[in-house]
């Protein structure tokens, strides 16, 4: 996928490291990085280069050896408090961090899928008549992928997008014909089976490399975005995660969605003796707002053993996100800002919460 080529500095700010760091990784590496032909000969570097430069680094220090992976579940109660943007972006800064990251998309408006540039309502038709890649059509959605799907089985290598090349995060899209799994798994509970169970044992068979359609066993982490709300793709993507990650808007009231996430996640563990561990996040946080602050110290208190210690401030830049054509993530849109920052800050506590770093 074609993109503005960065500069050392902006990559220096997205591998948290010196330019000088870079410019000598990038001679120890062998990766090919153009230089500009005019003028000076500066290094520009493809987004591609910047995640090559990542999983280079993280096998030099030795992550390319035995080590934890995690599923977790992005997920809120109701929508309009930033899910799917922490999704894309926490998503983005673990490969960053040379973490082999696959995202998979559950949420039918299939927001996250055309945040990496897949549009799930582009035909090929409609591709070919617009000059459009073919690369950017959604065939294949997370439901393609459980066996017995009734519109058909493929594998993980013919549904995954890789928008970054092979080092960046790995996407499996969703569309609206995602909605054939829930009626799938609405069937599987009314005939008195735990539909649950299904995407469990998916996900512990493709880690366990015995499903040779779906062998995710390379991967770190598998972040699932889930829908807002509750239906049954939900709840088997949540019992299926070791955490379930959900955002707090500090502007709105959440003590109401928070205690219904709660009794979703103590309900689970009644019925089936396990849940994910939650993990909440403070979003749209304004210190200057009175009610903001009264809302942090009556979700810190109730919900503090969860609490992650970072939050994230409203600011402009991820509403401009939204209606940004680059396609893609404000840490990669914006290295340099202060939401760019916050997020970065969020995802390493994010990481050291789950034992993905020391």
């Amino acid at each position: 996928m074609s993109t503005k080529p960065f500069k050392v500095q902006a990559v220096a700010r997205l591998l948290a490291t010196t330019t000088d760091t870079v410019r000598r990784m990038v001679d120890e590496s062998g990766i090919e990085v153009t230089r500009q032909e005019t003028g000076p000969r500066t290094r520009l570097f493809s987004v591609e280069n910047i995640f090559e430069l990542a999983r280079y680094r993280a096998n030099r220090r030795g992550r390319n050896t035995k080590k934890k992976q995690v599923v977790a579940t992005v997920y809120a109660p109701k929508d309009g408090v930033g899910k799917t943007t922490l999704a894309s972006n926490f998503g983005t800064i673990f490969a960053l961090k040379g973490l082999r990251t696959l995202i998979i998309d559950l949420d039918l408006k299939a927001s996250l899928t055309l945040s990496f540039g897949y549009d799930s309502e582009l035909t090929c038709e409609e591709a070919i008549e617009a000059g459009i890649s073919q690369t950017r059509i959604v065939e294949y959605h997370f439901g393609n992928l459980i066996p017995d799907y009734p519109a058909g089985r493929v594998t993980l290598e013919e549904a995954v997008k890789r928008p970054y090349g092979e080092c960046g995060p790995h996407i499996v899209p969703a569309d609206l014909n995602l909605d054939r799994l829930d009626t799938m798994l609405t069937y599987e509970t009314i005939e008195g089976r735990n539909a649950e169970h299904i995407l469990a044992n998916l996900l512990k068979e493709g880690l366990a490399k015995k499903d040779r359609h779906f062998d995710v066993s390379d991967y770190d982490v598998i972040l699932f975005d889930a829908a807002p709300g509750k239906n049954r793709i939900t709840s088997g993507a949540l019992f299926a995660s070791d955490y379930v990650v959900s955002p707090v808007s500090m502007e709105k009231f959440s003590t109401k969605a928070l205690s219904y996430l709660s009794n979703v996640l103590s309900e689970m563990h009644d019925q089936f003796e396990r849940s994910p561990e939650l993990i909440t996040i403070g979003n749209f946080f304004d210190p200057n707002r009175v009610r903001v602050l009264g809302q942090l110290i009556t979700t810190a208190r109730t919900y503090g053993g969860s609490w992650l210690d970072a939050s994230i401030r409203r600011s402009e830049d991820f509403a401009k996100e939204l209606t940004d054509e680059s396609n893609l993530p404000l840490i990669l849109s914006k290295p340099n800002s202060q939401a760019a920052a916050e997020l970065r800050q969020s995802a390493d506590a994010l990481l050291k919460r789950m034992g993905l770093v020391g």
